[in-house]
């Protein structure tokens, strides 16, 4: 019985050794057509089933019975794939990949405005190829390439400078963007000739055309052809003109023109608050004493160039005036009015026993600045160097009125005023009345009492007759 098992495991072993001898191994090699690099990570399908990807060397191994021919399909990212029926016997096979065609667009731009150039030749060069198309309306041109290469752009534009780049294609199309810069173009920069500073808006003229306004910036880009001669004209307002002639090199990308500030003149005169010209005025143009004025109150400058100025007047016994004026065109003439300084004037009434008077109605020159306080007094602002009718009146004493200066160039004053409680008739009649009823009163208690005592002595008299 052992025997018998025995022999039937030596067949069946027999059997499985035949069967695997039988098997067949179809070895997969996969590489570029056209330089025949290896690819690795290539995918692999028999008959339509996934069964592994290439070796980092291109290859793959696929045991098989060997009984029928295999349906062979190979797939890599940047080919076409790859498709064929591959004999039931055969052992090894090569897989030659061919690249897919991919488009490589090329977009063309202006450097300066940004906007797409129209009419640019563009060529493209490489993997045996040479093609060339123009730019659209919208700046671009379109190849069809071989994902995976490397191709030459060249790009040329009528007034661009040319342009060569490479571009390495990868698995799909790809866009690429290039600026062109004219060889045209010419940078005008204008410049304060004092401050070196940007000046906006002055205007280009070429061969007296109107080229143009500088921008924010002080430039202005211009397009004019290399090594000729050309009139230049610059002019701006509060500068003087500009004007030269120049040639324009090959080489020459800008011109820096400096413009210097148009000079005018200011005049200046002082007034009082009374409209009386103020001699001896200081005038100060950015905080820098210029000098004085004259005996009509008349400053003047003849040449103060174009710009924005603070200009201050200073007298004795005036306040500052101070004003920014933009002195431009035909110059500045000036008319100030300086007010006199203003002083706290402190007004104190009492009555004739030094009581402070608290409640005066204060008037100065006639209107009313408020009431005195609990302590008898008023504070108000009045301009020095002059004279004021300052007057007080309150319930019970007499109105006061007195002339008084307040120096110049004080900055706290005092007026103290005395004021007289007014005479009452009426209570002095009053108060004689009191004073005579009191007395009237008295009399009449007096005499009543020594009437009673008379009264109480009779009686007694009669007793002792």
């Amino acid at each position: 019985m052992i025997k018998r098992r025995l022999i039937i495991g030596l067949l069946i072993a027999c059997l499985l050794i035949c069967g695997i001898v039988q098997a067949a191994t179809l070895y997969i090699n996969v590489v570029d057509r056209k330089n025949g690099d290896s690819l690795a990570g290539a995918s692999i399908y028999i008959d339509g089933e996934y069964v592994g990807t290439t070796a980092s060397d291109g290859t793959y191994s696929y045991v098989h019975p060997g009984t029928r021919d295999l349906r062979l399909k190979v797939v890599w990212k940047g080919y076409r794939d790859w498709i064929d029926y591959v004999d039931a016997d055969r052992v090894r096979i090569q897989v030659d990949m061919v690249r897919k065609d991919e488009t490589l667009t090329v977009e063309v731009y202006d450097a300066v405005t940004m906007r797409p150039v129209i009419g640019a030749l563009v060529r493209i060069g490489g993997d045996g190829i040479s093609r060339q198309e123009t730019t659209r309306n919208d700046g671009s041109a379109g190849f069809s390439v071989r994902s995976g290469e490397i191709y030459n752009v060249d790009i040329h534009a009528s007034n661009y400078y040319d342009l060569a780049k490479t571009v390495q294609m990868g698995s799909s199309g790809k866009v690429v963007q290039y600026w062109l810069f004219r060889s045209d173009l010419l940078a005008v920069q204008i410049r304060d000739a004092e401050t070196s500073g940007s000046i906006e808006g002055a205007e280009v003229f070429i061969d007296g055309a109107r080229a143009g306004a500088t921008d924010i910036n002080g430039n202005l880009p211009i397009h004019l052809q290399r090594e000729r001669r050309y009139s230049l004209r610059v002019t701006a307002p509060d500068y003087q003109p500009y004007q030269e002639e120049r040639y324009v090199e090959a080489d020459n990308v800008f011109y820096l023109v400096h413009l210097s500030k148009s000079a005018y003149p200011v005049s200046l005169t002082a007034f009082s608050e009374a409209m009386k010209p103020i001699a001896e005025a200081e005038v100060y143009i950015n905080g820098t004493l210029k000098g004085k004025t004259n005996q009509y109150g008349r400053f003047m400058l003849s040449d103060v160039h174009a710009g924005i100025y603070e200009i201050m007047v200073k007298a004795s016994g005036y306040e500052d005036w101070m004003e920014v004026r933009h002195v431009s065109g035909k110059g500045e003439d000036i008319i100030t009015e300086l007010r006199h300084d203003r002083a706290s004037v402190t007004i104190r009434v009492e009555d004739t026993n030094r009581k402070a008077v608290a409640g005066a109605a204060i008037q100065v020159d006639g209107r009313a600045v408020g009431v005195t306080d609990g302590l008898g007094l008023l504070r108000t602002a009045l301009t020095t160097n002059k004279i004021y009718a300052i007057s007080a009146a309150c319930e019970g004493y007499e109105q006061i009125s007195t002339d008084v200066e307040v120096p110049p160039d004080t900055t706290e004053f005092t007026v103290p005023l005395t004021i007289k409680e007014t005479f009452n008739a009426w209570m002095l009649v009053v108060g004689a009345g009191v004073v005579v009823a009191i007395l009237l009163g008295i009399i009449f208690v007096v005499r009543r009492r020594r009437s009673g005592a008379g009264r109480s002595r009779s009686p007694r008299t009669r007793g002792r007759l």
